[in-house]
């Protein structure tokens, strides 16, 4: 189980309330299933629907935000690597991964885009729980392959695909980091430490550990040293502190909508009384995948160049995480919320529920910025855009000049909420920066 034992006791053990999800389905009516689905046409409607059951799937599990940035990863890259076999525009991804498996030609004239489907769902079935939603979708797969030319000769090529794919997911570490024990809290005063009102364990404290898509090393872009630690009044560290205090004492509805529409945290628990229940909710890189989907579906981009930038937004994502975890548990910053409550005021309390690993640098800024330029990589400095992410959970829709201009308020949100210090805001920003150029370098190698 990816989520700390507190949170799984919480979760399975108490009370639990969740809110009903709902998701933005793209249109498939026009394209009914019949007896003559032989000659069904796919198109990139198909591989946005199979993100979407995927991104339900990872919501109901509660996975935490870099667990579902492996998950977004790899039924992905299965996908770009199937469609690039017979684009003459596109490369194999061993072009840029040394030792990503080779997988089997695909020989047949037609299907190919059910073949990577199927191998999508087959790998996004194996790194998620619960199912249903990616069931659903392999039902519907099922029942056009019963129609389709060469049915057995497609499902045999899917199946030698995925049992390639898995030894070399199973190979990045991850059941490793599972086994590698509970973090050890450091009793120095400006370290992190449990925060409340729920003082949970530490989340993945060994992410570092994950094998890297395109980072030399899981500290290749690490911000500098955070500001020193001291309450001495004036000091650089107490005005940081004291502008937390502030903007939560004196939050606008500005500032309110702007941190809760970037909200993105999976795993918070609310308590009311006697009565404690969980609020599922998009994380940071699910938020991204919706933006990016909004607007492939605006551009109407085909399916094979929608499996290439799925694939390049999921390893910018992934390698962000890697790289900003890195650094959060090689500082142990403390949270603002524990020094306010240690030395200001008892009582204050974050607009936002403080996650429960170290301060810095801001994850949002980092994973949003190495989105961001990927995006602005692929559709221009000043793609203007409407983000409707969050209206299933209740918030209106927001417009941005850009996806820079986006990530900016996502990186900013962080401060709003009380959750984070402007230097791991900003800081943050320029790691998630680098990152996303750096993937870019990469994924450009995919280009002929």
């Amino acid at each position: 189980m990816t989520l700390t034992k507190n949170v799984k006791c919480c979760i399975y053990n108490i009370l639990t309330f969740t809110l009903i999800l709902t998701f933005t389905s793209c249109d498939q009516e026009s394209k009914s299933v019949n007896n003559e689905t032989s000659s069904y046409s796919f198109s990139a409607l198909d591989l946005h629907n199979l993100n979407i059951a995927l991104e339900k799937d990872i919501v109901h599990d509660f996975f935490s935000p870099p667990v579902a940035s492996r998950i977004y990863l790899y039924p992905n890259l299965v996908s770009y690597e199937i469609m690039s076999q017979k684009d003459s525009n596109y490369n194999s991804l061993t072009s840029i991964f040394i030792d990503f498996p080779q997988f089997p030609e695909y020989k047949l004239k037609q299907g190919r885009e059910l073949a990577a489907s199927y191998a999508f769902l087959q790998i996004a079935h194996s790194l998620v729980y619960t199912t249903k939603n990616i069931d659903s979708e392999i039902l519907k797969l099922d029942g056009l392959l019963k129609s389709y030319p060469n049915s057995e000769s497609i499902k045999k090529y899917s199946d030698e695909v995925v049992a390639a794919m898995l030894p070399w997911i199973k190979n990045d570490n991850y059941n490793k980091t599972r086994n590698m024990g509970d973090y050890q809290l450091l009793e120095e005063p400006n370290k992190w430490k449990p925060t409340a009102p729920d003082f949970l364990d530490a989340l993945e404290p060994h992410w570092s550990k994950i094998r890297p898509m395109t980072l030399d090393s899981a500290a290749q872009f690490s911000p500098p040293t955070p500001v020193p630690y001291d309450l001495t009044e004036g000091s650089q560290f107490y005005i940081d502190l004291m502008e937390v205090y502030s903007k939560e004492t004196s939050k606008t509805d500005s500032t309110k909508a702007i941190a809760k529409f970037w909200d993105c945290n999976p795993i918070i628990l609310r308590h009311e009384g006697h009565i404690t229940y969980s609020e599922k909710k998009l994380t940071p890189g699910g938020h991204w995948m919706n933006i990016y989907r909004a607007v492939a579906i605006k551009e109407n981009q085909n399916f094979m160049e929608t499996s290439y930038v799925y694939a390049s937004l999921s390893i910018a994502m992934f390698d962000a995480f890697i790289s900003c975890w890195e650094a959060k548990y090689a500082y142990n910053y403390i949270r603002p919320i524990t020094v306010i409550h240690n030395n200001i005021d008892p009582n204050w309390d974050p607009m936002l529920y403080t996650p429960n690993f170290p301060e810095y640098p801001s994850g949002h800024s980092v994973v949003s910025r190495s989105a961001s330029t990927l995006l602005t990589h692929f559709f221009g400095d000043n793609y203007a855009f409407v983000d409707s992410t969050e209206t299933p959970f209740g918030m209106p829709s927001r417009e941005f000049k850009s996806f820079n201009h986006a990530s900016d308020e996502a990186a900013i949100s962080r401060l709003y909420g009380g959750i984070h210090f402007k230097p791991a805001i900003y800081y943050g920003i320029e790691q998630g920066e680098k990152i996303g150029n750096n993937v870019i370098t990469e994924i450009e190698k995919l280009r002929k």
